[in-house]
């Protein structure tokens, strides 16, 4: 058994069976409150409260157990080393419960997204506000900041896995936004990051279409408590939002041993008078939450925002602002125990110039790596959010992080020379923005006859070009080129757009496939594979070659896409879609080439193992 910040954790058995203990206490002065989920292991559960307190080396949690209407007492001890009693006595204060949105968020991962929907339009029904965002971490993470009373996760396996949910609980967690969970899967029990911090919470389990109505109100009786609080006043100011900052472009840095560590925003918002936002730094990925007031008699705002890494240590920020007439300047100092130092991030008071949150990629061969830098600093200075692979943005597996950066961008600026032409990896980005129809700003760094003839000649012979194999020219051609990224960004901004409405279905994991031809079976290979938002994206390789695919599924499961060979022939493949309760799937079909066709299937490695009987059509 253990205690940590105001979590309990551990596991045992007594008479009954082998048990989990999760749960949370509050401590002041040397005592407080404690809560305590007691889960025997596929049996019933039991309820404790009571008081907690330390003396010195001995913990003592006394109080009553509960299960239906029965009751009594109970009584733990622990016997703590000394160290953990030092650390006991710097615990922290409990976190403030901030009361701010009038809204019950669901936070659910890809495959919860019906039962999401259900639960969403039972408790409209019963009265109260529900909202179900899109599967976006900063979207979600905006959304709690200034809507939600309180979040409502769907427990399960898949959802423990889902980076997503790992991100928005974390930021609700250390926010102080109550959990009220919900148990999506059975048998199941939350462990790791999802079971610390719903650690004593009372969750209803929703597994059974069965008995839906009884547990949703069942539900909605926990959820009352904290909806009721909402006054019609706070639910007016609510509606009436003070944006500061919002899909501004964020860069900054900390100081620790004399030494400048760079922070990296992917999203930052300023908005009625609290902070929120995500990133990565040295130390690891993040959520930061705070709170900002403007200072007496002042244009400028005193701040403070807690910067949690997720699954580790919290660190502080406090400071102020000043401001330039194109930016907002925030200095102050971090803290960490008897640690601190400076810091420094620098908010643009304008839009990012593609504040769709889209960015502008810059694809290259290393040879340049020194020129492409310049020009992404330069980029930068001018308010355009770059996508650069040694600014941090190659995160994780190399292909998957390659695909996000052309996936997400406006712009692909490619620069272009013979050894980017030979380059395999080169031929896969840029073959693969050409599949997805991305806007290509081709950069010639030597003539262009040297390339004309090979993939990238193909692919870029009708495009606009800007030459900037002149030295002596390269400020003019910087100039050229940002004029025109500024173009393609306008020409974008006017296109209507509509958000995809199609049920994201698989958002990563190991994934497989076959291909029947002249009655033999061949191997695919993926080093990637997505079904996001109603687009098919991959990458792999067969006996064939190497390969990039781009397509589209709706949500009636079927599915079409273009399996590109790098610098060969195109394939087409057409089939339908099913998947089941954890979060696998299958993908059955015809491929097709000129008058050749044949059988093909693909399916994420797990896919195998799940019951059939948890096979559900879209």
């Amino acid at each position: 058994m253990g205690l940590d910040q105001g979590k309990v954790f551990g596991q045992g058995h007594d008479d009954v069976g082998d048990f989990t203990l999760a749960g949370k206490y509050r401590v002041e002065n040397g005592s407080g409150k404690v809560k305590m989920h007691k889960q025997y292991i596929e049996k019933h559960s039991v309820e404790y409260r009571g008081e907690i307190s330390f003396q010195d080396n001995y913990c003592i949690m006394k109080g009553k157990w509960e299960i239906g209407n029965n009751h009594d007492e109970f009584l733990i001890q622990l016997i703590l080393p000394e160290i953990y009693k030092i650390e006991i006595e710097r615990m922290p204060t409990p976190k403030f419960v901030r009361v701010q949105g009038n809204k019950v968020m669901l936070s659910y991962c890809p495959n919860q997204y019906d039962l999401s929907q259900k639960i969403m339009k039972g408790l409209i029904n019963k009265g109260i506000e529900t909202i179900c965002p899109s599967i976006n971490i900063d979207e979600m993470i905006k959304i709690a900041t200034v809507q939600a009373r309180v979040i409502v996760p769907l427990m399960s396996e898949a959802y423990e896995a889902s980076n997503s949910a790992k991100y928005v609980l974390s930021y609700a967690d250390e926010v102080g936004i109550p959990i009220v969970p919900v148990k999506a899967q059975t048998p199941y029990s939350a462990s790791g990051w999802l079971g610390v911090i719903c650690a004593g919470s009372l969750w209803t389990q929703m597994t059974n279409s069965d008995d839906f109505e009884q547990k949703l109100d069942e539900l909605v009786g926990q959820l009352r408590p904290y909806m009721n609080s909402s006054s019609n006043e706070e639910q007016q100011q609510q509606q009436q939002l003070d944006i500061l900052a919002d899909e501004n472009l964020v860069q900054g840095y900390y100081i620790q041993n004399g030494q400048q560590c760079d922070m990296t925003f992917d999203m930052f918002t300023m908005v009625n008078g609290y902070i929120a936002g995500r990133g990565e730094d040295i130390v690891g990925e993040f959520v930061i939450n705070g709170e900002y007031s403007r200072l007496v008699n002042s244009q400028e705002y005193q701040f403070q925002f807690t910067k949690h890494y997720i699954e580790q240590h919290d660190v502080q920020y406090a400071g102020t602002t000043t401001h330039s007439e194109s930016q907002i300047f925030l200095d102050g100092n971090w803290s960490l125990e008897q640690l601190s130092d400076e810091f420094h991030l620098e908010v643009s008071l304008n839009k990012s110039s593609n504040c769709n949150k889209s960015h502008i990629m810059l694809s290259y061969q290393w040879n340049n790596q020194k020129l492409v830098k310049q020009i992404a600093d330069s980029l930068k200075k001018n308010n355009i959010r770059i996508w650069f692979d040694i600014a941090g943005d190659m995160k994780g597996n190399i292909n998957t992080a390659m695909a996000n950066g052309v996936e997400n961008a406006a712009i692909i600026v490619s620069f272009n020379t013979t050894a980017y032409s030979k380059s395999v990896n080169c031929q896969k980005e840029l073959t693969y923005a050409s599949q997805l129809k991305k806007t290509i700003v081709p950069v010639l760094l030597e003539d262009h006859t040297n390339f004309e003839d090979t993939w990238l000649g193909k692919i870029i012979i009708s495009l606009e070009k800007i030459h900037m194999n002149d030295d002596k020219q390269v400020d003019a051609t910087l100039k050229s080129l940002i004029e025109q990224i500024h173009e393609h960004l306008q020409q974008n901004e006017n296109q209507e757009f509509n958000e995809s409405e199609v049920i994201t279905r698989f958002e990563g994991g190991a994934v497989r496939g076959k291909f029947t031809q002249y009655e033999k079976e061949f191997d695919m290979s993926f080093d990637f594979f997505s079904l996001r938002q109603g687009r098919v994206a991959g990458q792999g390789n067969d006996d064939v070659g190497h390969f990039v695919i781009a397509g589209t599924y709706d949500n009636d499961g079927n599915v079409y896409f273009i399996k590109q060979y790098i610098e060969q022939h195109a394939v087409e493949y057409e089939g339908y879609l099913k998947f089941d309760d954890m979060g696998n799937f299958e993908i059955k079909g015809k491929w097709r080439i000129g008058d050749a066709t044949d059988d093909f299937f693909i399916e994420s490695i797990e896919f195998s193992k799940s019951s059939t009987s948890s096979v559900t059509c879209l």
